[in-house]
């Protein structure tokens, strides 16, 4: 073990700082090395350019813990199925994208009526489809559990409960890819998605609801 790894307190021996900082970074990097070997195809044909650098050397936490979920031509909204009753029991939305989902609008419509609340961070392109389609905005009494940011650029939809990230991408064409999304109920998969958010929530504007 290299000498700076450890450090020595009486009779007793410990990580060092560097010796844990080491250590957690390969472990991660050796995560992300694994995700990109066993997912390389997804992740070639995927656009990541909206993950930021930071937050793509540690996306093997949520390679590790994704649920592997089949499409099927024949149900072209297999997954909308899976995800829907998921959103079903979830009280807290943090969602950052550049797309509209309407069966997730209306899921999360109905957990804030039910006292849920909802963080969205979006583009000024989707602010303007919500002034004419949003299922919550259009309720004046579940404003106060609903906060909307905007942000310029967004090149992705995430969302993040209490206990699942969900995660698409666009294709290289640009457009989503809505029957792969990425879902994980991992705690570390899960954080990274709740981190991910407040790195686009930093960047953004708050929207006034009262004017909107």
């Amino acid at each position: 073990m290299k000498r700076t790894w450890i450090t020595k307190k009486g009779k007793s021996y410990s990580l060092s700082n560097v010796g844990i900082i080491e250590r957690n970074t390969m472990e991660w990097m050796g995560r992300t090395l694994g995700c990109l070997k066993d997912h390389r195809d997804f992740i070639q044909s995927h656009d990541l350019s909206g993950i930021p650098p930071g937050f793509q050397v540690t996306i093997g936490v949520v390679c590790d813990g994704r649920e592997i979920i089949e499409n099927d031509p024949a149900i072209p909204n297999h997954i909308q199925e899976i995800i829907i009753p998921l959103m079903a029991q979830a009280r807290s939305f943090l969602v950052a994208s550049s797309t509209l989902v309407p069966e997730q609008q209306l899921a999360a419509a109905r957990a804030v009526r039910e006292g849920g609340s909802l963080k969205t961070v979006t583009t000024a392109r989707i602010l303007q489809e919500l002034r004419l389609k949003s299922y919550i905005l259009r309720d004046e009494s579940l404003r106060s559990r609903t906060e909307l940011y905007s942000r310029s650029e967004i090149n992705l939809h995430l969302m993040v409960t209490e206990t699942h990230l969900f995660l698409a991408l666009p294709r290289l064409d640009r457009t989503y890819d809505l029957e792969n999304i990425i879902i994980s109920k991992e705690p570390l998969a899960v954080e990274w998605g709740r981190m991910l958010f407040y790195y686009f929530l930093s960047g953004s504007e708050k929207v006034d609801l009262s004017i909107f």
